[in-house]
Order: structure tokens, then C-alpha cells, then sequence
């Protein structure tokens, strides 16, 4: 309820209980808001920034508001402007690589950069990271590319440089490593090109290594939000803490347990010592929940509660009635799917909407069968976190020929156009291309726009005459701020790209063409909705563009999608597929208790996403990396109490097709025990059963507990990790352990 003492204006239009209202109109200096899943942290957050705006009477243009996704920026702001009746178009409010890519854009000069950098994705880094190792003549068996580019992200999530690193390589790889980074950090610049790790560690730089840089922006924000402050990383925490440290009006939001994206560098303890970092914090903790009935509540506290990293907190609802969780067990990963897209075929008949299902799995690669099983039952679906528009091949051949533009000297988006469409530059004209301009110290677009450029010997020249004419042509209309979507157009048919695909004939070259078409709509759509800005806005938009971001909900549409993907979504009904050891948590995560933490969270953030009704599935036995494996419900069930979910076992149904199996347990506790140890009768007449997280008791090394099994039967080999700290390895028959 809103207290009488409130002041009215804003807090008249939103409905806050009482935490919320006391977090909402708290007065200056740190604040951290722990809001559980469902607990309303949007309407606190766009409540806060109404209150300051209106009541406070702060700038909309002195507030930095840092977000996730895009989505969730636009939406704030639209509630924000609901809520104040007033235009926040200077509110700075967005992702923190948008936000920081605006920062940059106006100081690039002081880190030696030009206002006009391109911003390189995923694939354009992959490709420098690949040259860059060659031109050192690294062998990418013993240095994969995309490993040395996870350790370049880490090291930058840290905002550590090359420079920082010098001198403490421990092994080969890190010395080989090291060389990359430091490569690769010279090619961004020559290229005046930057990563999305980049801008943010470049804008920490900035800040930390000029005073009056720093202090001119902390006099422009006098308040700093942050949103899911548990999903930040350290290059992150480094950015709001400068921006902050003067005033300390920093106001954060988030939940621990929900903190699942560790493997891109997240750190919960960023949120755990809030209160340290930030002495004097006033916490608050949004409980109730507005999503859920209590029944899925109670299964999602308990399947939590054995985490030890966390805040102490439980979810609860006004909403007490629901039918319990239900928690099934298949024989095998086609029953699974079969029997789950039969039960969401007759949800749709019985007039449930499409769009308010949900099937959540750990791995992208669990989709195929319910994609499949969706198909033959001619339900529509999509697939949230598939190619995305922005990542097909003909879309990037397109933004490379604008960026270019836009950016002259960005060789990896030169590198891609230079033969596409095909004419006739071959690799000796790219080398001798690469080569002038190195000498010359030059990009490769720059080195192709001087006519005074020699290519004697080589074929490719008319191509290389004709790319040139090309984008003299283009630049002109760029520079005269002719609209993107025809300068796009303008492009197309000069360079022959359509024809090329109007030539192939094919069902695949068609799609291609229509790609290309909602491309130019969405310039057209674009530039009509921002009419004063340039094709560099655009291109930086669509760079910093996420899953969810390209994702909007439909009615007719079943939803399947990762765990990760699902974070910060609802719907009324949700399954959650493949919940077994080995896939929820990952096999690689079992000798990590931080990462198994994480994993569990992963169980509880789907089991939220539930509005009414939640099912947890598992199977016996799946196909994995190209065998069929047995398979045993996820260790995160077992402390669950049977009393808050229904257990429904499956597993003996007869498929014809198929060898029947014996009937199985039908109390659920003592069915996930029995599969729990690993019962793998229809693979060796000699079966040991054992299974992970299982005490121990050797003759020789004492007590222990089973952290990893791989193989079954007779060929059964376990990790086990003994009280000493030490871990062996042992083949399960002889391991006679002792009854203990």
C-alpha cells in the first residue's frame, strides 16, 4: 500500500507495497534492493527514476540507468515517461555497452580513437583472433581460437591489459596467449574497432586514468541505477564504483539467487559484498511474490536453499492455491519429447494459447527432438537463441559493405566483402592488398581507394577497379546523408549482390532475398524513427542487439529455450526437460561447488519462470555425443521434499518398438534414489551401483564423496574426492569401499 505520508504525484500513479514504497522514496546514498523472482524490481526501478525526476527534481539527463538488454531499457523508459508525463529521451538509460559506447563515442580522442569506431561481434572477433594467431604461426590444434578468445574476454573482464600481464606468463600457453591479447589489441586499433568487452574496460580506462574526465561525469550523473546488479562482472563493478564514489548515490537491484552467467564472467560477489564495498548501505528485500502460486514457490525455495553463496530470503504469495509441481520420469529422451509435445497438443486443444508455454533445457542441443515432436503435431513454436537475423550470412555481407562506410579503416569487414559477389579477387590480389597497406600503414579499403596503387602481375585488377568505383559512388551518397535504406539499395544493385542470389534459383537464395528486403525495411523503419541520426547509429544498435532483445512473445507460438535465455520471463506453463546429472548441472561443472551453485540456480531461475503450472522432467537413458547413456535425475531433486511435488514415473510404458523395461519405484523418493545410484541393468549383466554425491568409505584414504562416473557397468570409472583434499580415479568394481 502507498502510505498516506507519501508524496503524491508519481507514487499516486504506481502501486508499491510497503518495501517497495520504502525503497522507492529512500532518501540519498547506497542502496541495494534484493528482489526475488517475480517480486516487481522493474516497477521499483522505474519507480525510483519517476521519484527522482519528479519529486526529486533531477535532470532526466543526470541519471545513468544501466540495463541488460535493450528490451528491458525501452521498457523502463516508456514506463518512466507514463509515469512523469514528461519526455526522458536524456535519460541515459541502456545496456552498459550502449551506454558506454555513448560515453566513448564523445571521449574516442582521449584513448586514441575517432568518434566513428566499429564495434566487432562475436564473429569479427573470432576472425581477427584467427589471423592474429597465424600471422604468429600458432598451430590452432594446441591453440584453439575460440579458447584464446574466452581468455582474452576474462582478462578484459578484469580489466587487466596485455601490458599488466608482462612477465607473469606461469606456462607455454599463457606466454603463446599473452602474444595474441596483445596483438589483437594493436589490430583493434589500427582498425579503430573495438569488442563488446572492450567497451566497457576501455570506458573503466578512461575514468580511472583521467581526473577530470572522471569527475566532469560524476557531476553529470548524480544518481547511478543498475538492474540484475548480480549478472555484473568486474569491469562493470569497476565502472558504476568510479561513477559513484564521489556522491554514493548508487542504487542497485538484483538477486543473488538468480546470478547464472559465471561462464561470461558474472560475479555474485559483487551483490554478496555490496554492503562492504558501499559501508552504510541500506538493504532491502523485496520478497512477495506477484508471479507464482505458492505451491511453485515451496519447490523453488527448497530447490535453492542447499546453495550456501547467498542472501537469506523466501519467496511467497498471496496466491496460495495450485496445483503442485509434477515431477516426471521417462524411459528414454524420444519419450520424453513424445509425451510432452502429447501434453502441450492437448493443452491447445483445451484453449490454452501457445504462446503461454514454455520448454526450458540447459543446452541448445536437447531442442531437436521437441522441435521435431512440435513439427509432427503441427504446433507452431519458435526457438528462442537460434541464428539470429542480424547473424545470417547475407545480412553481414550487407552491414560489412555499410560499416565500411562508416568506418574505412575496419579490415575484417573488408576482408569479407572483397569477393562477395565474386569478382575475381583472388588470394594473391588479398595478399598484395594486406601487404601495401601494412607498408603504408594504411587499412585495406583506403589502400584499394588510391588509384595510385600498383597490382602489377596479379589478376583481380577490373574487380579491384570495380570496388573501388563501388564505394567512391557510396561514399558520396553517405556523405551527402542520403537515407541508410537507400544507400542500401544503391549498394545491392551496383555491386550485384542480387543478381548473384537471383541467378542461384535455389529455395535457400530466395529466403536470402527476403532477408535482404526486411533489411532495408527496417533501415527505412529505422531512419523514419530517428531521423536525426546516421547509419553509425544504426549499425551500433544492431551490433549491441541480444537473444532476447530479437524476441517478442506471440499467442500461437510454444516457446523453446535455454535456462539462460529465460531469465527475466514468465508463463503459465513451463517444462523444464532433461533435468538429470550430467546435463542440470553439466558433467564439466561437478568438481566446482561454485559452479555447481550456479547450476542449481539455473533450476531455480526455470522453476520461477512458472506462473501455474510447472513440470520437471528426466529419462533414463538418452542419446549423447553419439551413443545412448544412462542417465539418473539431477542430485538438485533429491533434498526437495516429496511432500511438494507430485512424482510421476513413465518409465516402464511399453513401446512397442522398443525392449520393455522392468517396472520401476513408484514412491517418488525412492524412485530418484534408485535411479540416483545408477541402475544399469540393461547395459552389463555385472551393474555397480553408485552415483554422484554418494559418501564413501575406503580402506586406505578414509571418507570421501563421489564427484564424478563416467562409463557404467564393469567399465565404470568415479572421481572420488577424500577429506584429505586429495582426488583419485578408480575403476567402480574394485574400489571396495566399507560400509560407513
Amino acid at each position: 500500500m502507498i502510505s498516506p505520508f507519501a508524496p503524491a504525484s508519481v507514487l499516486s500513479k504506481v502501486i508499491l507495497n510497503n518495501v517497495q514504497l520504502e525503497a522507492v522514496t529512500h532518501p540519498e546514498g547506497p542502496q541495494l534492493v534484493f528482489a526475488g523472482a517475480g517480486t516487481g524490481k522493474t516497477r521499483v526501478l522505474t519507480a525510483k527514476i519517476a521519484y527522482l525526476v519528479e519529486n526529486k527534481n533531477i535532470l532526466p539527463g543526470h541519471i545513468f540507468a544501466a540495463t541488460f538488454t535493450n528490451k528491458a531499457a525501452r521498457e523502463m523508459q516508456r514506463r518512466v515517461e507514463d509515469l512523469t508525463a514528461i519526455s526522458c529521451t536524456g535519460l541515459w538509460i541502456g545496456t552498459f555497452h550502449s551506454l558506454c559506447a555513448r560515453i566513448l563515442r564523445r571521449e574516442a580522442g582521449a584513448i586514441g580513437y575517432t568518434p566513428s569506431f566499429s564495434i566487432f561481434d562475436a564473429d569479427d572477433q573470432l576472425s581477427l583472433v584467427k589471423k592474429t594467431a597465424k600471422d604468429l604461426k600458432l598451430d590452432e590444434r594446441t591453440m584453439p581460437p575460440r579458447l584464446l578468445l574466452h581468455s582474452i574476454s576474462k582478462y578484459k573482464n578484469a580489466c587487466i591489459s596485455p601490458r599488466e600481464l608482462e612477465g607473469k606468463q606461469a606456462n607455454f600457453f599463457e606466454q603463446e596467449l599473452i602474444k595474441v591479447y596483445s596483438a589483437y589489441q594493436k589490430s583493434l586499433q589500427r582498425q579503430q574497432a573495438m569488442d563488446f568487452d572492450d567497451l566497457i574496460t576501455n570506458c573503466v580506462y578512461l575514468l580511472r586514468d583521467n581526473d577530470e574526465t572522471l569527475q566532469r561525469y560524476q557531476r553529470l550523473f548524480k544518481f547511478v541505477l543498475v538492474d540484475e546488479y548480480q549478472d555484473t562482472n568486474r569491469s562493470q563493478f569497476y565502472l558504476v564504483k568510479l561513477l559513484a564514489q564521489a556522491h554514493r548515490n548508487i542504487f542497485v537491484v538484483g538477486d543473488d539467487d538468480q546470478s547464472i552467467y559465471g561462464w561470461r564472467g558474472a560475479e555474485v560477489e559483487n551483490i554478496l559484498s555490496f554492503e562492504k564495498v558501499f559501508q552504510g548501505a541500506k538493504i532491502f528485500k523485496l520478497e512477495q511474490n506477484y508471479r507464482s502460486t505458492q505451491a511453485i514457490l515451496n519447490f523453488a525455495n527448497a530447490a535453492i536453499e542447499p546453495n550456501n553463496c547467498r542472501a537469506a530470503k523466501r519467496l511467497w504469495s498471496s496466491r496460495e492455491t495450485g496445483d503442485r509441481v509434477v515431477v516426471m520420469r521417462y524411459r528414454d529422451d524420444r519419450h520424453e519429447a513424445d509425451a510432452i509435445g502429447d501434453s502441450i497438443s492437448r493443452a491447445i486443444g483445451g484453449g490454452v494459447k501457445g504462446g503461454d508455454i514454455a520448454i526450458l533445457f540447459r543446452t541448445n542441443a536437447q531442442s531437436r527432438l521437441f522441435e521435431e515432436c512440435l513439427r509432427k503435431r503441427r504446433i507452431p513454436y519458435v526457438l528462442v537463441g537460434g541464428t539470429g537475423f542480424y547473424e545470417r550470412k547475407e545480412i553481414k555481407d550487407c552491414c560489412a559493405y555499410l560499416r565500411l562506410l562508416v568506418n574505412p579503416k575496419d579490415d575484417v569487414s573488408c576482408g569479407r566483402i572483397l569477393n562477395v559477389p565474386s569478382r575475381g579477387i583472388g588470394d594473391k590480389a588479398r595478399e598484395i592488398l594486406v601487404e601495401q597497406a601494412g607498408r603504408t600503414d594504411r587499412s585495406i579499403l583506403e589502400t584499394l581507394l588510391d588509384e595510385r596503387t600498383e597490382y602489377t602481375g596479379i589478376r583481380g585488377v577490373k574487380g579491384i577497379e570495380d570496388l573501388r568505383s563501388v564505394f567512391s559512388l557510396l561514399m558520396e551518397l553517405n556523405a551527402r546523408h542520403e537515407p541508410p535504406q537507400e544507400i542500401l539499395k544503391e549498394m545491392l544493385t551496383l555491386t550485384g549482390y542480387l543478381d548473384m542470389l537471383e541467378d542461384e534459383g535455389s529455395e535457400e537464395s530466395a529466403s536470402r532475398i527476403e532477408n535482404i528486403s526486411e533489411l532495408t525495411s527496417a533501415l527505412a523503419s529505422w531512419a523514419q524513427e530517428n531521423p536525426e541520426k546516421g547509419l553509425a547509429s544504426f549499425l551500433e544498435e544492431i551490433s549491441l542487439v541480444s537473444d532476447i532483445d530479437k524476441w517478442n512473445k506471440s499467442e500461437d507460438t510454444v516457446n523453446c529455450m535455454t535456462l539462460h535465455c529465460a531469465k527475466g520471463l514468465e508463463f503459465k506453463t513451463v517444462y523444464i526437460v532433461g533435468c538429470e546429472d550430467g546435463i542440470l548441472p553439466s558433467r564439466q561443472n561437478f568438481d566446482d561447488e561454485a559452479k555447481i551453485e550456479e547450476e542449481r540456480r539455473l533450476l531455480y531461475v526455470g522453476s520461477t519462470r512458472a506462473m501455474e503450472s510447472l513440470v520437471i522432467a528426466w529419462a533414463d537413458q538418452r542419446w549423447r555425443f553419439g551413443s545412448i547413456m544412462p542417465g539418473a535425475p539431477s542430485r538438485f531433486l533429491r533434498p526437495i521434499p516429496v511432500e511438494l511435488y507430485h512424482f510421476s514415473d513413465l518409465s516402464a510404458e511399453v513401446d512397442i518398438r522398443e525392449k520393455p523395461t522392468r517396472p520401476a519405484a513408484r514412491e517418488p523418493a525412492a524412485a530418484i534414489r534408485r535411479s540416483s545410484a545408477a541402475d544399469f541393468d540393461d547395459f552389463s549383466q555385472e551393474t555397480v551401483h553408485y552415483r554422484v554425491g554418494q559418501h564413501v568409505v575406503h580402506h586406505l584414504y578414509g571418507q570421501g564423496e563421489i564427484v564424478n562416473l563416467s562409463g557404467f557397468g564393469v567399465d565404470m570409472h568415479m572421481t572420488v574426492k577424500f577429506s584429505d583434499g586429495s582426488r583419485r580415479r578408480m575403476m567402480a568394481q574394485f574400489a571396495k569401499f566399507e560400509q560407513g
